[in-house]
C-alpha cells in the first residue's frame, strides 16, 4: 500500500469538508492493492475493513467500518470511509477537534473477511481545516430582493367565521359542526355558554359494553386497557370557587313521561369481571359533617328511594319509621303502615307459646347465640286459656330458661329480652340524650313542624349551597 497515497487524499478531503455549511460525515481514501512480489492485484474484488484510531496508531478504535471494492488494471482501488458498512461507532461520534486520529487498513485480497493489517497512518488537516475549527464567522451580507408571488393554490374552501372547517370532500372544504368563539367551544350550538358547550337531539344508538343507550348527546369512553387501578371515562374537579365547586352537575328538565333523571349511573360488569359494580358510589372524605352522598325533597316525595334490599353497616339514625306495604285486604288500593318500636336500649325480642307438662313444667330452648349476644334478660310470661300461675323457675343459662305452672299442661305465652352485648353494640351504645354539636344549636332536624323557617334546619345547614335555592318558597 502506497501510505503518502493515503496522507495526501485525506487532506484534500478535509479542505472541502471544511468550506460547506454541512459537511459530508466520509471523505475518499485511495490505495493499491499488490502481491507480496509487488505485481498489483488487478481488476479484482477485495476485502477492506478500516479503522480510525483515537490518539496513536495503536489507539482504541473510535469506528471501524468494511468495504469491497473492485481494483483497476493497475491494482488501484477507492472508497469513502463514511460509507462502508458500519461494524461499531460512528461517524457523527467522532470527536475531530481534539487529540490525533490515525486510520488503520486491513485487507483480504480474496475479497472475504481474513484481513491482513497493513498498518496505520496519521490523519493531518490542512490550515483551512484548522481555521475552520477556530474562526469566528463573519457579518451578515445584505438581504436579497423578495422573490415573486407564487400561484395560488388548488384548494376549494369556504365557509363562515369561527367554524372549524371540514373536508367536503377529496379536494374542497366548508363548515362542520364545531364553532369556537370568545366565549368556548360549540357542538350542535352557534352561541356556546361555556369553555365546551354541546347541544342538540341525537336519535342514534350507542352501544358500550353490551348495553345500547338510545338518544345519547355524548360519549366520553375510555376502552383503553388500564395499567393501574382505575380507568376513568370523566374526571370533574371544580376547586376554585369560596363558596361551592360541584365536579360533575346534573340536570333534567323536561315533560317526559318517563321521568327526568340528573344523573344516571349503571353499573354494569362484562362477562371477565370479578369486582363489584357500583351505579353510584359516594366517599366523603373529612370530618362530621362530609356526607358521601346527600338527597334532599323539599315536597312530599323522597329524598331517597331504594327498590329493592338496602344494607347499612353502621348506625341508623331517622326520625321515624314504618313498613309500608300493599294493605292485605285491598292491595290494589290501598297501602299498610305499620311502626317500628322503638327503645333507648339496643334491644332484642323473642317470644313465642309452650305448654306445660304433667308436672306444670315447660322448658324453653333459645337460639344457640342468644347469651353470646345478649345481657339483662327481661322475662314475661301469660297463661291462656285457664286461669292459673306461671312462673319462671329458672333464669336462662345454657341458652334454656325453664316455666313452671300450678296446673299441668297449661299453654303458657312467654317473652325474652336482652339487650345486645356484641362488639359493635358495645362500641356504638345509643346514648339517648345528647347536647346538639355547635354549629347545629339553634337548628332543627325538623323546622317545619316547629313552625321554622327552612334555614332554620339542620339539613339547610349541610346541603350545597346552590341546593339551597331548591329549598326557597316561590319569589323568596
Amino acid at each position: 500500500m502506497n501510505m503518502r497515497n493515503l496522507f495526501f487524499l485525506a487532506m484534500l478531503v478535509l479542505v472541502s469538508t471544511t468550506v460547506t455549511a454541512q459537511p459530508p460525515q466520509k471523505f475518499n481514501y485511495q490505495g493499491v492493492a499488490r502481491m507480496a512480489n509487488g505485481s498489483p492485484i488487478a481488476s479484482q474484488a477485495i476485502g477492506l475493513r478500516i479503522s480510525i484510531l483515537e490518539g496513536s496508531s495503536s489507539g482504541t478504535p473510535v469506528y471501524v467500518e468494511t468495504h469491497t471494492a473492485t481494483t483497476n488494471q493497475f491494482g488501484l482501488y477507492n472508497v469513502a470511509i463514511g460509507g462502508g458498512s458500519v461494524v461499531s461507532g460512528s461517524m457523527a461520534g467522532i470527536t475531530w477537534g481534539t487529540g490525533d486520529k490515525y486510520v488503520k487498513v486491513e485487507i483480504d485480497p480474496a475479497g472475504g473477511t481474513s484481513y491482513t493489517d497493513l498498518g496505520s497512518a496519521q490523519l493531518l488537516s490542512v490550515p483551512y481545516a484548522i481555521y475552520s475549527g477556530t474562526g469566528v464567522p463573519g457579518p451578515a451580507g445584505p438581504a436579497g430582493p423578495t422573490g415573486p408571488t407564487g400561484p395560488a393554490g388548488s384548494a376549494n374552501i369556504s365557509g363562515t367565521t369561527n367554524y372549524l372547517v371540514k373536508f367536503t370532500s377529496s379536494t374542497a372544504g366548508g363548515n362542520s359542526g364545531v364553532i369556537e368563539t370568545s366565549n368556548g367551544v360549540g357542538v350542535g350550538i352557534t352561541t356556546p355558554s361555556a369553555k365546551l358547550h354541546v347541544s342538540g337531539s341525537a336519535n342514534n344508538t350507542a352501544t358500550i359494553g353490551g348495553v345500547a343507550f338510545d338518544h345519547t348527546g355524548l360519549i366520553m369512553q375510555n376502552s383503553t386497557t388500564s395499567t393501574s387501578n382505575t380507568s376513568r371515562a370523566i374526571l370533574g374537579h371544580a376547586g376554585n370557587s369560596s363558596v361551592e365547586n360541584q365536579g360533575l352537575f346534573g340536570f333534567a328538565n323536561g315533560g317526559s313521561t318517563g321521568g327526568n333523571v340528573g344523573v344516571f349511573g349503571l353499573g354494569y360488569p362484562t362477562t371477565t369481571s370479578s369486582g363489584n359494580s357500583f351505579g353510584v358510589y359516594g366517599n366523603a372524605l373529612g370530618g362530621a359533617n362530609n356526607l358521601g352522598i346527600y338527597g334532599t325533597n323539599s315536597g312530599t316525595g323522597y329524598a331517597g328511594y331504594f327498590s329493592g334490599n338496602a344494607a347499612v353497616t353502621g348506625t341508623l339514625s331517622k326520625g321515624g319509621g314504618t313498613f309500608k306495604i300493599d294493605h292485605p285486604l285491598d292491595p290494589e288500593n290501598k297501602y299498610l303502615y305499620h311502626s317500628f318500636v322503638e327503645s333507648p336500649d339496643m334491644m332484642n325480642i323473642y317470644n313465642g307459646n309452650i305448654t306445660t307438662d304433667g308436672n306444670g313444667v315447660a322448658e324453653v330452648a333459645l337460639p344457640a347465640y342468644f347469651e353470646a349476644l345478649n345481657k339483662d334478660f327481661r322475662y314475661q310470661l301469660t297463661v291462656i286459656g285457664t286461669f292459673a300461675q306461671a312462673i319462671v323457675a329458672e333464669k336462662v343459662q345454657g341458652n334454656r330458661f325453664v316455666i313452671k305452672t300450678n296446673q299441668p299442661n297449661v299453654e303458657v305465652s312467654w317473652q325474652v329480652t336482652g339487650v345486645r352485648k356484641d362488639k359493635f353494640a358495645d362500641a356504638h351504645r345509643v346514648v339517648p340524650e345528647v347536647e346538639k354539636e355547635e354549629q347545629f344549636k339553634g337548628r332543627y332536624l325538623h323546622a317545619k313542624e316547629y313552625g321554622k323557617p327552612v334555614e332554620s334546619s339542620i339539613d339547610y345547614l349541610l346541603m350545597p349551597v346552590s341546593a339551597r335555592n331548591l329549598q326557597q318558597p316561590a319569589g323568596k
